[in-house]
């Protein structure tokens, strides 16, 4: 089984403009329209069972709707029977808690949090608060960690903010950290991040990519070969962050490392499958 545990899809009457939003900010190019439908086709196209979309909330009075769009296609079998969805949630959203709830009995599995986007350091009580709560109602968090292509900001989520955010909490849960840990901050991730109490995915972060017509330089198979070996394949899970990276791709990538199939099994889809309870 695969499972891709990091992609993004948008309702279909704003995907064009959200799109074209995003390739603008990260000068990059999209590889899928923007719809699920579309990442529906991919997914199958690139021989993934199930691809798991991460709501973006860039504001706090968008948190309830983009969480109605998750319950709806996470339990659209009949048209997206290979798409899973998380929920969201803006640090800024007052009623967080009670949203949080209304997440968990809808059946999703997480959230999402973004820092960057949502303009707030990850340690903040504001996200700490949101945290222990998604943890104490048995909530897998996701966030964005290091840095983000498309925004020029000072960082959010660096491997240090992200240790002392977990310090604050009070409760244990499953914190994955995006990115390999934390985006173009690898170094920092292996010498602070790995071994530690989190999941890393692999969205986003290997291969190489192109920003206009500059190569940025990701992870090599050596490189992902060396995180595995101090993470342990157990905490690591396949993503791509698609439509920003393509999916045949990354598991092409991944299917030419020099690791045991076992690990390459739990990377690729056994860990996401206990996550998520598939």
């Amino acid at each position: 089984m695969i499972i891709d545990f990091h992609t993004h899809a948008f309702p279909d009457k704003i995907a064009a403009g959200a799109i074209k939003v995003l390739e603008g900010n990260g000068k990059i190019k999209a590889n899928t329209d923007g719809t699920v439908m579309d990442l529906q086709k991919k997914t199958k196209e690139a021989g993934i069972d199930y691809s798991l979309v991460l709501p973006v909330v860039t504001s706090p009075k968008q948190t309830k709707s983009i969480n109605d769009f998750a319950i709806k296609i996470n339990f659209d079998n009949d048209n997206y029977p290979n798409v899973l969805s998380f929920g969201g949630m803006h640090p800024d959203y007052d009623l967080f808690e009670e949203e949080l709830i209304r997440i968990k009995k809808s059946g999703l599995k997480g959230i999402k949090l973004h820092p960057e986007y949502q303009n707030t350091y990850i340690d903040d009580d504001k996200y700490v608060r949101i945290i222990d709560k998604a943890f104490e109602l048995g909530l897998i968090v996701i966030i964005h960690a290091g840095i983000d292509i498309g925004i020029d900001s000072d960082l959010k989520a660096s491997p240090d903010r992200i240790l002392n955010c977990k310090s604050k909490l009070k409760n244990n849960g499953i914190f994955v950290l995006a990115h390999m840990g934390s985006w173009k901050m690898w170094n920092e991730v292996y010498d602070k991040i790995l071994g530690k109490d989190f999941y890393i995915d692999t969205a986003f972060s290997l291969g190489d990519i192109y920003k206009e017509d500059e190569k940025i330089e990701m992870l090599k198979e050596n490189d992902v070969i060396n995180f595995i070996n101090k993470h342990q394949a157990d905490k690591i899970l396949f993503g791509t962050d698609s439509p920003w990276a393509k999916q045949k791709e990354y598991v092409n990538f991944m299917n030419k490392l020099n690791i045991s199939k076992n690990d390459l099994n739990k990377i690729m889809g056994l860990n996401a499958k206990k996550l998520l309870n598939l």
